[in-house]
């Protein structure tokens, strides 16, 4: 993963007089480290070209290489070379990937319409070899990039909702400025090279900036026409009950990762009732969908494609609130619910905070770190530690076994 530092092996015990060892890489297998030894002398060369630079180290006993603090574009082909008595070599196939990192929890920031949002990267102090890395959303949007190393900075000028608005400072922290209500969701930063991760979800409130002014012509209406004083109220009321029942209303919730959280839609259903849930960006298909209520009070089980859901939600009886079950934190975020029948139209939004639990003992007890879910027939568990999320445990029917990320093949 990026960051991580990668070694490749020569499997040599030492180098010996007259030997000589090359690595290359790329289809080209340009030449990144050469070592050669003459009357008991060791000479080693190192390339300077700017992806390897400060990175590679070379073990002077057995001619390993070792690549630190490594990035996507190391990713590919090495060729080892090794002129002995005769010449030998392998291929090494090397993967550098991308890394989900896991928070401590979300930040949440609010806003109303027009201002400008600010999320603080809480590193106090970069480092040079730090690549700092801005997404939107539960798809990932890739907003914002600057690498500290070549300072070179990107910003994601093709999504329309965020062109021309998007300041990145050379701290890592970004502002969005003049946001809007579709500005709303799930922000976070990443930090390879220490693998430190933030989160933020982001509630952006619309403006209603015409309010004070409807309500001056309608004082100014009744004192120029005491007349029509009758006919304008009833007229002004009818059309703020109309607005009114456009706007959706909006709810915060906050839950422990394991648990269950409702979402409770504050209403009961009636039959030919359609209900929609959606998460995240209500462009992306609902995540339950009942295109007519039958009259029940049982909650009923949702069938989703959505991954993140699959046997985690229920609707509830009569009611058709949204029941998570063993939350996480990858839950967090908005969702809205609408609510259309033959005289109604209701649509209210969530947003919903996941925390983690912290679990305190003194030095030398035992610790017991509860999953609160059943676990059935075929479930796969995997337990890491820190964060880098180091695997420690994994049980697949009775088996532990150890990840295997890398893969090389040999050739003579």
């Amino acid at each position: 993963m990026e960051g991580d530092p990668v070694i490749l092996h020569t499997n040599l015990s030492e180098i010996l007089n007259d030997d000589t060892i090359l690595w290359g890489f790329g289809p080209k297998e340009s030449v990144i480290s050469q070592i050669a030894r003459k009357n008991d002398l060791t000479s080693v060369f190192a390339t300077d070209e700017v992806s390897f630079a400060g990175r590679l180290q070379v073990d002077h006993k057995t001619g390993s290489l070792t690549i630190r603090n490594t990035r996507n574009r190391h990713s590919g082909q090495y060729k080892l070379t090794i002129s002995r008595e005769k010449t030998t070599s392998r291929i090494f196939h090397v993967d550098v990937f991308d890394v989900v990192v896991e928070t401590d929890g979300v930040k949440s920031v609010s806003v109303t319409e027009g201002e400008s949002v600010i999320l603080q990267n809480d590193a106090t102090e970069l480092q040079k070899d730090d690549l700092i890395v801005w997404r939107f959303g539960d798809k990932g949007i890739l907003l914002a990039k600057i690498d500290v190393e070549t300072n070179k900075l990107s910003l994601n000028h093709a999504d329309e909702r965020f062109r021309n608005r998007l300041q990145l400072e050379q701290n890592g922290s970004l502002t969005i400025t003049n946001a809007r209500p579709e500005h709303t969701g799930l922000y976070e930063v990443q930090i390879r090279g220490r693998e430190s991760s933030q989160r933020f979800l982001v509630s952006v409130s619309a403006d209603v900036g015409w309010s004070s002014t409807v309500i001056a012509g309608i004082v100014l209406a009744v004192l120029l026409l005491a007349g029509l004083l009758a006919a304008v109220v009833i007229y002004y009321r009818r059309r703020i009950s109309e607005l009114e029942k456009q706007v959706a209303e909006e709810e915060k919730v906050e839950g422990m990762e394991g648990r269950t959280v409702v979402l409770k839609t504050g209403t009961t259903l009636q039959n030919g009732d359609e209900i929609k849930w959606w998460f995240g960006d209500d462009k992306n298909p609902p995540i339950t969908q009942n295109s007519e209520w039958i009259s029940t009070d049982a909650d009923t089980s949702c069938d989703v494609s959505d991954e993140r859901f699959r046997n985690k939600v229920q609707l509830g009886g009569g009611t058709g609130d949204l029941i998570i079950s063993y939350i996480r934190t990858i839950h967090s975020g908005v969702y809205k619910v609408q609510i259309s029948g033959k005289t109604r139209i209701k649509n209210k939004r969530f947003i919903v905070t996941v925390n983690v639990g912290i679990v305190s003992v003194k030095v030398g007890q035992s610790v017991t770190l509860e999953t609160n879910i059943e676990i059935q027939e075929g479930d796969l568990i995997l337990w890491t530690f820190g964060v880098k999320n180091g695997l420690i445990v994994k049980a697949e029917s009775g088996a532990t076994s150890v990840l295997v990320r890398a893969s090389e093949a040999d050739c003579s």
